[in-house]
């Protein structure tokens, strides 16, 4: 085989398509909204293999500035990992992931991942370890609705860029794990939560959020300071709500009581430092 491995290179236009065309075969990601719009982001690096100009194996490590236990700090994310099928079994995921991981040791404290079931003995001989993930949970507080929150539509060009502008000047959700990255909400935003996002005027943030059945799930809050959880449900509030459920540590919330929910498939992997306790990953980090 006459493979040219490449790095760092979103700056030359028909590399970058040939990526777009290896996600897109291998895990149906479709990133031409994503970019078009302009939020594709240098800190999502490559580490590819091409053969010609195809992409025919890759791994992708994404930068994150974190909070972790109340200090900032960076972590790395590993994702758009896969080869073409006539390459596998060669070896070249794990030498391309091996590259990955020697360059993220440099200035990340650690290093996660969300596997999928057949790829967990692959990772745990890497030095990752199984990490149970976690959401916490809380009853449905007996508060008067509130009027207020209106749902912003990221086809407006005008409340796509009022989102972006929210995600650019965030404070962390959370300061027991929290990851500030707008370009990383963003994709959230035009694809899963698409149509989850409500602002909040009176409080100046953004929630993400939708109902599933007697659950009423909050993926993230997203403003310059965080209300408290008392401010913030009025105007989410339904009759049908029995729980809330929040995707994030929610420590900054101000709940008299929270219990947590095992997650359940989501196969998370950790190495390195940040060994966090029963962790909640922050759903708008997953890359």
């Amino acid at each position: 085989m006459n493979l040219d491995f490449r790095t760092s290179y979103w700056d030359d236009p028909k590399a970058l398509s040939a990526f777009k065309v290896f996600a897109h075969k291998i895990h149906g990601l479709d990133f031409e909204e994503f970019e078009a719009r302009g939020y594709w982001d240098s800190r999502y690096t490559p580490f590819s293999l091409f053969e010609g100009d195809t992409v025919i194996a890759n791994v992708c490590i994404y930068s994150l500035d974190a909070v972790i236990d109340g200090r900032s700090t960076k972590v790395a994310q590993i994702s758009g990992v896969g080869t073409l099928p006539e390459y596998r079994h060669k070896g070249l995921g794990r030498k391309l992931t091996e590259v990955a991981l020697e360059w993220a040791s440099e200035d990340h404290e650690g290093v996660f991942l969300f596997s999928n079931p057949e790829a967990l003995v692959f990772y745990e001989k890497l030095g990752f370890s199984a990490v149970q993930e976690y959401v916490e949970r809380t009853a449905a507080p007996s508060l008067p609705k509130r009027d207020g929150a209106t749902l912003l539509d990221p086809d407006r060009h005008e409340d796509l860029s009022k989102i972006y502008q929210y995600a650019k000047h965030r404070s962390p959700v959370s300061q027991e794990f929290g990851v500030m990255n707008a370009k990383l909400v963003m994709f959230h935003v035009l694809h899963g939560l698409r149509r989850c996002v409500l602002e909040l005027p009176d409080l100046q943030c953004l929630v993400m959020s939708e109902r599933e059945g007697g659950v009423l799930k909050i993926y993230d809050i997203i403003g310059a300071q965080m209300p408290g959880f008392n401010d913030i449900y009025p105007y989410l509030a339904d009759d049908a709500h029995e729980v809330v459920e929040f995707h994030f540590f929610a420590d900054q919330l101000g709940l008299e009581q929270r219990n947590r929910r095992r997650l359940i498939g989501n196969n998370l992997f950790v190495r390195g430092a940040f060994l966090i306790e029963n962790p909640v990953f922050p759903y708008t980090a997953r890359a």
